[in-house]
């Protein structure tokens, strides 16, 4: 039974989800620096988020990452966009949380968790595709609001 599992989950083909917190009254993003033992992207700003398990949508691997994460349970997720990533050989879906009060949060991976206006979030060291992706953000979202 157990070999049967694993044959299994190698057919099980891992997507990544997911995105950031973004409080639309004082136009912040919430992100998280990651830490040194961390094997992608290591002490570099990033999204919450990760691989999804069997069975899971991508809606529901970002909200469950976003648990895990952030101690926070989210409801209304907005879809960003989704494309191949070449850098891990695997799918993206990117989301964002819009609130207009930031929650209160305890971390749960990474050394710091904190909010950024957006003009200040492209002077940190970001993870190369968080920064595509927020960048798609700030052109595609924020310039039509």
């Amino acid at each position: 039974l157990d070999e049967n599992r694993n044959n299994c989950s190698l057919n099980f083909m891992a997507f990544y989800a997911g995105g950031f917190i973004y409080n639309s009254r004082t136009k912040e993003i919430l992100l998280h620096l990651r830490d040194d033992k961390t094997k992608n992207n290591p002490n570099l700003w990033a999204f919450f988020g990760g691989l999804s398990e069997a069975g899971e949508k991508p809606e529901e691997t970002f909200k469950r990452e976003v648990s895990e994460e952030l101690d926070i349970l989210i409801d209304k997720i907005e879809f960003l966009r989704d494309y191949f990533n070449p850098d891990f050989d695997t799918h993206r879906y990117v989301y964002f949380v819009q609130v207009g009060e930031n929650p209160n949060f305890h971390l749960g991976e990474g050394v710091l968790a904190k909010w950024f206006k957006i003009p200040d979030v492209f002077n940190l060291e970001l993870s190369k595709r968080t920064e595509e992706d927020l960048l798609y953000f700030k052109e595609n979202v924020l310039r039509n609001k």
